[in-house]
């Protein structure tokens, strides 16, 4: 780092050019290491969201069929949030604007997008009355909804769905995430 300078006997300030390369080597293989582990965080935080989505279709579904049960709505509308949500066969529809963009209460964050397009005006895009979900087995014969996340489209693999079979069962909610 510093050199003895045999004419005068002081010594030179500053970095070598073997000291100047080592640091530089340093800093591309911790750049090397970080960036990845940065990337990875995105896309579990990606992967979080899609998981609490899911958990909360399974939490709403808890809740409402139960109360629909109590009031009487097998196949009708029931008042949710101030918003008339349509259900069927006992459980919500499978329908975005009449049913999960109120039952979920994220009307602010999230609107329909066509099922084509990429999700670029809202954080989640939905998109209902799906007669079936892509790479779901036994989504035949009802109506669901598919959620996905800003910058993806459905044909990317990462989103997550409902879909009420309308045959009175327990309706089928997950994820496909092979594409986030």
């Amino acid at each position: 780092m510093a050199v003895l300078d045999p004419t005068n006997g002081y010594r030179a300030k500053g970095f070598t050019l073997i000291e100047v390369v080592v640091v530089l080597l340093l800093l591309g293989i911790l750049s090397s290491i970080a960036i990845p582990r940065f990337l990875d965080l995105r896309q579990d935080a990606l992967l979080g969201t899609l998981k609490g989505i899911e958990g909360a279709l399974h939490s709403t579904t808890g809740i409402y069929q139960p109360l629909a049960a109590v009031k009487g709505v097998k196949t009708g509308s029931l008042l949710i949030n101030g918003a008339n949500v349509q259900f069927h066969s006992g459980f919500p529809d499978g329908h975005w604007n009449n049913a999960f963009r109120y039952i979920l209460d994220i009307s602010a964050d999230s609107g329909y997008t066509g099922a084509n397009a990429r999700c670029t005006d809202y954080r989640l895009c939905g998109v209902g009355m799906r007669a079936a979900i892509p790479t779901v087995a036994g989504t035949t014969g009802g109506r669901g909804v598919i959620i996905w996340p800003e910058g993806y489209r459905i044909s990317q693999r990462c989103f997550v769905y409902y879909y009420n079979r309308h045959d009175g069962s327990y309706p089928l909610i997950g994820r496909v995430d092979s594409g986030c």
